[in-house]
């Protein structure tokens, strides 16, 4: 399905600037560098938070021994700070007239909070500081959120405001989906293996229900050989999809300078009739 959708994307692009009657897009503004890079910026950002994040639900209930509304509660914890964060962001883009500092604060958090959870998602760790490296993640990526919007709406004129929103949403969509199909390919690759490795002779037999059920991987005592081994299996899939998804985001660095510190406040505003 990723393959269809690049194809589809490119007839669409070729369908733009060579057949249609009235584009929807005006290319002068896809080659714009605040725009490239609000889409660079999202789609990196996307592949990288769902390199690791599918399963960490998961990790939380049979590592941490978490219940699953708990597990859930962690993990939505950008949901929570993100309502709150994001009307700070607002009030201050409103008083200075920039955004663009409010990247550096962000990539370099992102990347560190994400870092951190390299060391702290294995066993034997306390699950404070998962939320510690949760709550640093939401701020960074509160921040993405709606810096890629301003950003993409400020390089254009009020005219392709919607269609280049919709092309951020597709870019970010498609990098999502690509960090979940990596996401799929290490966990296939190192998780069984991990568990074949750690799990005791005596549960080799049910080799198969634990690593294709949750529920099975619950049913182990915590504490005993086998839930120990499941954990540790976890721990070594999990690290190894976090450190993808940081390599990934590093590229954040390279994309935020590609974004021009446009002053917001000096931006015309439209009224009346403007089609």
């Amino acid at each position: 399905m990723i393959v269809v959708g690049f194809v589809l994307l490119l007839i669409f692009a070729v369908y733009e600037w060579r057949i249609a009657p009235k584009p929807m897009f005006n290319f002068s503004f896809l080659s714009d560098r605040t725009v490239i890079g609000a889409c660079l910026l999202d789609a990196t950002y996307q592949i990288s938070y769902y390199c690791w994040n599918n399963y960490f639900t998961s990790f939380l209930q049979v590592v941490n021994d978490l219940s699953i509304d708990t597990s859930g509660y962690v993990n939505n914890t950008f949901n929570v700070v993100s309502g709150v964060l994001l009307l700070l962001i607002g009030w201050s883009i409103r008083r200075t007239g920039r955004f663009k500092w409010l990247l550096y604060i962000a990539v370099p958090l992102y990347v560190f909070a994400q870092g951190l959870m390299i060391y702290f998602r294995r066993p034997n760790q306390t699950v404070g500081y998962l939320v510690m490296c949760q709550i640093f993640i939401s701020i960074g990526g509160s921040i993405f959120v709606i810096l890629q919007q301003v950003a993409i709406e400020a390089a254009v004129d009020h005219q392709h405001v919607a269609a280049v929103l919709a092309l951020l949403n597709v870019v970010g969509t498609v990098g999502g989906a690509v960090g979940s199909t990596i996401s799929g390919a290490i966990w296939s690759n190192t998780f069984p293996v991990a568990l074949a490795r750690y799990l005791p002779d005596s549960a080799m037999d049910d080799f198969n229900d634990i690593y294709e059920s949750l529920d099975t991987q619950l049913s182990y005592p915590v504490g005993s050989d086998t839930r120990i081994a499941i954990q540790d299996a976890y721990g070594y899939a999990q690290t190894r999809m976090l450190a993808a998804g940081t390599g990934i985001m590093a590229l954040a660095f390279i994309w935020m300078f590609f974004i021009k510190n446009i002053d917001v406040s000096k931006k015309n505003q439209v009224k009346g009739m403007v089609f």
